[in-house]
């Protein structure tokens, strides 16, 4: 009977850790969803230290997924995500690469299908990136490179990345 008991024991215990995991990885994707969706520059810095309390290394994909997906929906709001990355990149630099990683394999894969809106909220988040030194330079030279190598492309990097390029930089290009 004690055997019984040990084993019952035992497996509301697995039940329970799996439910109480199940219920705190819930609560940081409502966490990360609702601070993404609350984004704007004069929320910015408070939203920030809130994020940053929560377990981020835990929630990079989600974090990356939701800023992807924010930054296509709203290319308005892409230097206020720039900022938030390069806020989060500077304290945890393995999400700063995970989501840049993560925007290069959608730029690529919306430029490989056409997706002229799909791209051009990526070419814009990278570019924001770029100035806020996330991306190096050289990121934005070869996409300028790429896209200047198909003209029929309207994809306007121009509007949110040049303001980092530096002369060495414009020299490489050339």
């Amino acid at each position: 009977k004690l055997l019984q008991m040990e084993t019952t024991y035992s497996k509301e215990l697995a039940n329970t850790s799996a439910a109480l995991q199940r219920t705190t990885w819930e609560a940081l994707k409502k966490t990360i969803h609702g601070t993404i969706n609350r984004l704007n520059p004069s929320t910015l810095k408070p939203l920030i230290s809130g994020l940053l309390q929560a377990n981020l290394l835990r929630g990079r994909g989600i974090l990356a997924k939701t800023l992807l997906k924010a930054g296509t929906a709203s290319p308005s709001y892409t230097p206020v995500y720039a900022a938030l990355v390069a806020v989060i990149s500077s304290k945890l630099p393995e999400i700063g690469e995970l989501v840049l990683t993560r925007m290069i394999v959608q730029f690529r894969r919306c430029y490989s299908r056409s997706d002229k809106g799909g791209a051009l909220g990526m070419a814009l988040f990278l570019g924001q990136l770029m100035n806020q030194g996330v991306a190096h330079e050289l990121l934005g030279l070869q996409l300028v490179t790429l896209l200047l190598e198909d003209v029929d492309t309207d994809v306007g990097v121009r509007k949110g990345g040049g303001d980092g390029v530096s002369a060495d930089g414009v020299e490489i290009v050339v």
